[in-house]
């Protein structure tokens, strides 16, 4: 048996592999659904379907009823749900809260430890984008501040809470998915 203890390649996510790395594990870590690669000229909604069709999340639980619940049904809906702007002097504190907030409830540690990791990444990613980056969100799901405790949103998913964060810029796309079923 020939055992390597060589260091593993780099994730290959954009230019920036220990950033790539960082948001692979981050995902993996806090249960999100992490995308960082190049900007192909999709438009923030289709980006963000094309990386949610994999997981199951925009399938109904009922089939196609008239419950009138659930995520958008095509990539022109989704980016409709994706109609907030995010300033770019906000995007580190709102996908900092995507990465690590809890979205069912309140508090669980969401300003801990691993707060300030989150922020890390989160600035990583805006200043990869730029400041000329277009970040949108689905709504206040995850970062409250802005809201003064609103919470609405237009989901992105078939989960009972999400929070989306999806940013185009520099040649680069990002997509940051948080979901809580309960």
């Amino acid at each position: 048996m020939n055992l390597s203890f060589d260091k593993p390649p780099a994730y290959d996510l954009g230019s920036d592999a220990d950033l790539g790395m960082w948001l692979a594990e981050w995902g993996e870590y806090a249960g999100r659904i992490v995308h960082l690669g190049p900007d192909d000229g999709r438009s923030h909604g289709q980006l963000c379907w094309d990386v949610l069709a994999p997981t199951g999340l925009l399938a109904p639980d009922c089939g196609d009823c008239d419950h009138g619940h659930g995520g958008p049904r095509t990539p022109d809906r989704m980016e409709a749900a994706l109609a907030r702007r995010i300033p770019a002097d906000e995007v580190p504190s709102w996908t900092a809260a995507t990465l690590v907030r809890p979205l069912a409830y309140r508090g669980g540690g969401t300003d801990g430890a691993m707060r300030r990791l989150a922020e890390a990444i989160a600035v990583g990613l805006a200043e990869l984008l730029g400041p000329d980056a277009d970040w949108r969100a689905n709504g206040h799901a995850a970062y409250r501040e802005a809201a003064l405790g609103n919470v609405t949103w237009t989901p992105v998913t078939e989960a009972t809470f999400d929070a989306a964060m999806v940013g185009i810029g520099s040649g680069r796309a990002v997509v940051v998915v948080a979901t809580d079923e309960d």
